[in-house]
C-alpha cells in the first residue's frame, strides 16, 4: 500500500501544479478580457478575477480537507489493559 500511497501523492502534487499554471493562465485572461470589455464604456464593472480567486483557494482548501478526513483513521484501536 506504500507504492499506491506514493502514486496518489504524487499525481495529487501534479494536478495541483496544473491547476495552478491553469489558474495563472485565467488570470490573464480574464484581465485581458475585462480591459476590452471596459474600453468603449462609459461606466466601469466590476471586474470577477477576485471572485475566481476566492473560488480557487475555497476548491484548494476543501479538497485538503477532505483528503485529510479521508486519511485520517476511522477508529482509534482499542487498548487492553495487562
Amino acid at each position: 500500500m506504500q507504492i499506491l500511497s506514493r502514486v496518489t501523492l504524487t499525481f495529487g502534487i501534479i494536478t495541483l501544479i496544473a491547476a495552478a499554471l491553469l489558474l495563472g493562465k485565467d488570470v490573464i485572461d480574464i484581465n485581458q478580457l475585462h480591459a476590452v470589455a471596459n474600453a468603449n464604456r462609459s461606466t466601469n464593472f466590476p471586474s470577477p478575477l477576485n471572485t475566481v480567486l476566492i473560488t480557487a483557494v475555497l476548491a484548494v482548501i476543501g479538497g485538503f480537507l477532505t483528503g485529510l478526513g479521508l486519511g485520517m483513521p476511522k477508529r482509534l484501536p482499542r487498548t487492553t489493559p495487562h
